[in-house]
């Protein structure tokens, strides 16, 4: 019989509290000290249970001011850019393992760089630019839209059954013999519109959160300015920039 660490089964006491109500969403939840004594177990133990409530979206870490619930149900929602992650590598390595990641892919065509555009990736206005908009799915629901934009002098070519069925990224590492290095990333609150509210069949007005990303190669070298639109109901954000 396999044997149950001792932090999951203090996590799963926890779980329990939150999902009979014993603390409400948005209620803070007792301090890792405390619930260490009263569960009896190490203060380091509490710090486990708590890291994988946290991964699976149930409570979020305040600095400075404590623990609180994120959710009293099991309905999913998912962390971005969290440290145990592999965000920088792109989305479908990001859940690789954990959901099944597909995309619909909307629109795929060049254009040209303009003056805000050329300034974001680091070529000349006029430049081609792959422009891809795609609807990613976890478990085969819409949770997002992600446009990315992509200097066709770095990238001569992308197969639509990468868009389609693969990762980009993946793909983007394989083409350059590059590694992808680093990302600047701006999180900020925003409403779907009717257009992309109907995208991923949901209704106008609700929340999201709109995260605009510029991210590079080894060397330097940008490769990809993006802006994803996601579900707010479902995803939650960790780090501001991130590193590989």
């Amino acid at each position: 019989m396999q044997k149950v660490h001792k932090y999951m089964e203090i996590k799963e006491k926890i779980k329990k509290d939150i999902l009979s109500l014993k603390y409400k969403k948005g209620e803070s939840i007792p301090s890792e000290r405390e619930l260490a004594t009263v569960y009896g177990v190490t203060r380091v133990t509490v710090q486990k249970a708590m890291a994988s409530l946290v991964q699976e979206g149930f409570i979020e870490r305040i600095h400075g001011k404590g623990m609180f619930v994120l959710k009293n149900t099991e309905s999913n929602i998912y962390i971005l850019n969290n440290e145990k992650s592999d965000s920088i590598l792109g989305f479908s390595r990001e859940f690789q393992g954990r959901v099944a990641v597909t995309s619909l892919l909307v629109d795929f065509k060049q254009i040209q760089a303009d003056e805000a555009l050329a300034a974001q990736l680091d070529v000349v206005v006029g430049d081609a630019v792959w422009f891809i908009r795609r609807i990613r799915l976890l478990d085969g629901e819409a949770v997002l839209i992600e446009d990315s934009n992509i200097p066709c002098q770095v990238i001569e070519t992308i197969p639509e059954s990468v868009l389609k069925e693969g990762s980009l990224y993946g793909y983007i590492e394989t083409f350059t013999h590059k590694k992808i290095k680093d990302a600047d990333s701006l999180i900020e609150a925003a409403l779907f519109d009717r257009e992309q509210a109907s995208l991923l069949n949901i209704s106008p007005g609700l929340p999201m959160l709109k995260i605009t990303e510029v991210t590079r190669l080894e060397g330097g070298i940008t490769f990809n300015y993006s802006i994803s639109y996601n579900r707010a109901d479902i995803f939650r954000v960790k780090n501001m920039r991130i590193e590989r």
